[in-house]
């Protein structure tokens, strides 16, 4: 089996494997067994790099990844952001005002250095979930480049307070839904733009690339990639732009749609048609 033209890129939460439980031992296997083929591994997440080290430790990422929402371009390799997107400066003001919308959404402001909990001080309110993970930072001393704003909306408000945020006219700037939370991320940014933007600088051909995903932040990389897959439980109207659905992530997602390459050697030599791959789905 040879891989070697084939650029694998996989979401981290929900696909590759779930914060607190890990990755299944199914897709560490798969996915070495993908790279001594000769397959390029690459991550595609919304995380930022911070984020990420602990949780892939000995997965053998050998291509250059998508982080921050494809914002930014990392060598896991090399231990090197090799270009990053950032917010305009006015995002620290956007974020106070969208933290304004209601008293119990939690802040978290990411730049280089990591995570942060910006969320205002209020009274008789506890913020033991955030501050149990990252450090807690008042938003006048947060500093830049800001990289991203991940906001977590009281149970049930989420919709009513992301349409409030895309409403105030933030220029430079967009809100995106992930199931739970929201963020904000530049304008014209996405997993979909930052595969388009790396395929056409190292001259990868979009037929070769292979993704992996499953919720609304992975849709415009389901609109781009060669061969669109995703994960079971994926909302339905995400896995209809898929080519096909695979596993549930902890029970070894990725490496379902490895044995399927392994499987499938005429196709991947020949390379992927998003378009006629749905059809024939």
């Amino acid at each position: 089996m040879d891989f070697s033209n084939l650029y694998l890129f996989s979401d981290i939460d929900g696909t590759l494997g779930v914060a607190g439980q890990g990755i299944p031992a199914r897709n560490y296997d798969a996915i070495r067994r993908f790279v001594r083929a000769g397959g390029h591994f690459g991550l595609c997440t919304g995380r930022w790099v911070t984020d990420i080290f602990h949780f892939i430790k000995g997965l053998p990422v050998n291509s250059l990844s998508l982080v921050n929402n494809g914002a930014a371009v990392y060598d896991f390799a090399r231990k090197r952001c090799l270009r990053s997107i950032p917010l305009p400066d006015a995002s620290l003001s956007y974020a106070r005002a969208v933290a304004a919308l209601d008293d119990g959404i939690q802040v978290i402001g990411v730049n280089e250095s990591g995570y942060y909990d910006l969320t205002p001080a209020r009274p008789g309110q506890v913020r033991e979930i955030v501050r149990s993970r990252m450090p807690a930072v008042p938003f006048d001393r947060f500093k830049g480049p800001y990289l991203k704003f991940l906001f977590l909306p009281p149970a049930g408000r989420g919709e009513a307070v992301i349409e409030a945020a895309s409403k105030m006219g933030h220029e430079g700037v967009y809100y995106t839904w992930s199931g739970a939370s929201f963020e904000m991320i530049p304008r014209g940014v996405s997993k979909g733009t930052g595969l388009l933007s790396l395929c056409a600088s190292e001259g990868i051909p979009v037929s070769r690339t292979v993704f992996i995903g499953d919720n609304y932040n992975d849709k415009e990389m389901f609109l781009s990639a060669g061969l669109p897959v995703c994960v079971a439980g994926t909302p339905d109207d995400l896995a209809k732009l898929c080519a096909f659905q695979v596993g549930p992530c902890m029970e070894g997602a990725v490496a379902d749609l490895i044995e399927w390459l392994e499987a499938n050697p005429a196709a991947c030599q020949a390379g992927f048609s998003r378009e006629e791959a749905i059809a024939g789905s």
